[in-house]
Order: C-alpha cells, then sequence, then structure tokens
C-alpha cells in the first residue's frame, strides 16, 4: 500500500471514532449544565433562574394578556396565557403543561 493512501485512510478511521466522542463529551456538559441550575432553585418550587420576558402587546393583538418567561442557562421557557394555562419549552416548542384549577 502505497504511503499517502495509507496515511489518508488511517485519518478517515480516526476522525470516525472520535465523532461519537466528541458528541459524548457535548451532551455530559449540557447535562451538568442542567443538573447546576436545578441546584439554582429554592426549596418550595421557586425558580430563580427564571426571568420574565417583556412584550408590549396591546388590546386585541396577538399575546395580549399572556406572560412569558425564560431561563438561558438552562434553554426553558414558560407561557401562561391568560386562561391559566401553562405551557413549557426546552427549546423545541410549547408543550402544554397544565390548566389552572377552578
Amino acid at each position: 500500500m502505497k504511503t499517502a493512501p495509507f496515511i489518508a485512510s488511517i485519518a478517515l478511521l480516526a476522525a470516525a471514532i472520535s465523532t461519537p466522542l466528541m458528541a459524548q463529551d457535548g451532551e455530559r456538559k449540557a447535562r451538568s449544565e442542567r443538573m447546576h441550575a436545578a441546584h439554582l432553585r429554592a426549596t418550595g418550587g421557586f425558580d430563580h433562574g427564571m426571568q420574565v420576558v417583556p412584550h408590549e402587546a396591546h388590546a386585541k393583538e396577538p399575546g395580549h394578556g399572556w406572560r412569558y418567561f425564560s431561563d438561558p442557562a438552562t434553554r426553558r421557557a414558560v407561557v401562561i396565557s391568560p386562561q391559566g394555562d401553562y405551557y413549557f419549552s426546552q427549546g423545541k416548542g410549547l408543550h402544554w403543561i397544565a390548566a389552572e384549577q377552578s
């Protein structure tokens, strides 16, 4: 086997092996950040990482009466409808969580 194709083969093999390892490292880091953010939550369920997202929707405009909260460190958000429905997102769209109890 010639040297250049042999070295190229080794380089491709190394790249193929290292890609999944790099992905696992990124997942491990993201999981660590989420766990760190979870420790910031105080007892009683209040999440100090959530911040109000201001908006200026006036009456009869889309978004009027809705409340938005996000935590950029953990990449999650909560939206509360005027009727009291809670929606949660982790960056993949809103998911209905709960409705206001009557």
